[in-house]
């Protein structure tokens, strides 16, 4: 059965192409793919944990298309012959508060110049303390983000965490790649803010511990290994 597709995001020139191309717009809620357009609709897919297909477009990554693309791309392929592959975001909680993200979580003090001390711990071990402005835990999808501007590695899908300092309080800086669960704790009395993606999730300070934990993986299509088009796939 040919794909039917739904899009999320705003892009009103690939609706348009979408909604021309005959037979793949459906309602979003019986399509067998969606198409995100961007960084928000990501997270919102891991907000609801949503179980279908899913092709993002329009990211600064070799796997994502370009949005015009997209109805070249699907038009005659079946949902089996998708070339997927997981990606697991992160739900992250303080306290009683608790959210998803797709990307990364960041902990960064909340007036500038303010320096910070933090310890890393994983399945409840001290793995690191350090004194930086803050830390971002980016996962495969985000490593190529702030995570990766901060100095931290880009990885591939499937290898775990990056842990990075954000302008440590040292000569030489660490980052890490780590598996979760893992927790980071503030040590010291100064005010951090708590962001799961891009959204605000809480401030607090000395003492508080935000706990990360695999959430339920999302299922996107890499554009790098659908069929002939490895040398041909256009970009943003």
């Amino acid at each position: 059965m040919t794909l039917s597709i739904a899009l999320a995001g705003v892009d009103d020139h690939l609706a348009a192409a979408i909604d021309a191309a005959d037979g793949l717009a459906v309602d979003p809620d019986r399509a067998d793919l969606l198409v995100t357009v961007g960084e928000d609709p990501l997270t919102d897919c891991a907000a609801r944990g949503e179980s279908r297909p899913i092709l993002p477009a329009g990211l600064d990554a070799d796997w994502s298309p370009d949005p015009e693309a997209v109805p070249e791309l699907v038009a005659g392929e079946t949902v089996d012959a998708l070339p997927t592959v997981e990606a697991t975001p992160l739900a992250v909680s303080v306290g009683d508060t608790a959210a998803s993200a797709a990307f990364d979580v960041t902990l960064v003090t909340s007036e500038p110049a303010r320096i910070s001390e933090y310890t890393v711990s994983v399945d409840g071990r001290t793995h690191a303390t350090f004194r930086a402005d803050g830390v971002v835990v980016a996962t495969p999808l985000g490593s190529g983000g702030y995570a990766r501007a901060a100095g931290g590695p880009q990885l591939a899908f499937g290898t775990g965490l990056a842990v990075v300092p954000i302008a440590p309080f040292a000569t030489i800086a660490d980052a890490w790649v780590l598996q979760p669960p893992l927790s980071i704790r503030v040590e010291r009395d100064d005010a951090v803010d708590v962001f799961a993606d891009t959204d605000r999730l809480a401030a607090a300070g000395v003492g508080f511990t935000a706990d990360i934990e695999p959430a339920p993986a999302l299922s996107l299509v890499d554009c790098r290994n659908w069929k002939n088009s490895n040398e041909s796939l256009p970009h943003s």
